[in-house]
């Protein structure tokens, strides 16, 4: 129980890493408010921690509109008096163009879920967090900003900027007690990489594990890691046991890429 009595705000609540983020804190004790756009898996989620004991409660939110990510944060302040930690897992994915081909407006409404979205987030946990004198902010990057892959070019740049915009936070925000660090996840094994390897298997006309094998190919560990693997990191820096760290990456890759 890591985080008993503690309360975490948890955006981007989907059926992957969001999901398994906010399972995971409950698990851990926490009491978890969780944004995200679709009421109804909102409404799943809630119904799943709560039916196992936990303490969860449920708010619509779309990141990029500043109002909404305040009134998460409020819910949390609300309901609960304090803000422990906030995780967010809320993303926008790229179109997939070359930079000579693409709109730079498509690009700049992925800055707007990837960086502004997240930092809406970090603006309403600020007030509460000072007024503790602590809290973790946790940011979900990824292994993309390490390597960019072709045709990820929008997602990987909106990262790379959330990578700096962390560092940035955590030398304003340790004067206050206020840790500012970052999950950088690999491949994930969870529903969309799911149906990416039943995809690809079946254009390819091979096995699915053809191409798991392929994947998991410059990975020491030898599998992809899961949503959950990533979600432990994440309850990792949530938690007091990573008190000493601000500032810093965890990458969870299966060994991929050696930061």
């Amino acid at each position: 129980m890591l985080l008993k009595d503690r309360v975490c705000v948890v955006a981007g609540v989907g059926s992957g890493l969001g999901r398994e983020v906010a399972v995971a804190l409950a698990a851990q004790g926490a009491s978890v408010v969780m944004g995200a756009r679709t009421e109804d898996y909102l409404r799943q989620v809630e119904a799943e921690i709560t039916d196992t004991g936990g303490s969860a409660r449920a708010v619509v939110t779309n990141v990029v509109d500043p109002d909404q990510c305040r009134r998460l944060v409020s819910t949390a302040v609300d309901g609960f008096g304090r803000v422990d930690a906030l995780v967010n897992c809320a993303y926008r994915p790229d179109v997939f163009q070359t930079f000579e081909e693409v709109d730079l407006d498509r690009w700049r409404k992925i800055m707007d879920v990837n960086l502004f979205g997240a930092l809406h987030l970090a603006k309403a946990v600020i007030e509460p967090m000072k007024r503790q004198g602590d809290g973790s902010i946790v940011f979900v990057s990824s292994m993309v900003t390490r390597r960019p892959p072709p045709l990820q070019g929008g997602y990987a740049t909106s990262k790379g900027a959330l990578n700096t915009a962390a560092w940035a936070l955590a030398g304003e925000l340790g004067a206050y007690g206020i840790r500012v660090n970052t999950v950088l996840p690999g491949w994930m094994w969870g529903p969309n990489v799911e149906l990416f390897v039943t995809m690809t298997a079946q254009q390819r006309g091979v096995d699915e594990q053809v191409v798991i094998d392929e994947i998991t190919a410059n990975m020491p560990l030898g599998r992809i890691p899961t949503d959950g693997d990533v979600a432990g990191a994440a309850v990792y820096l949530a938690s007091d046991l990573s008190r000493g760290m601000t500032g810093q990456t965890i990458d969870v890759n299966g060994g991929e890429f050696f930061a």
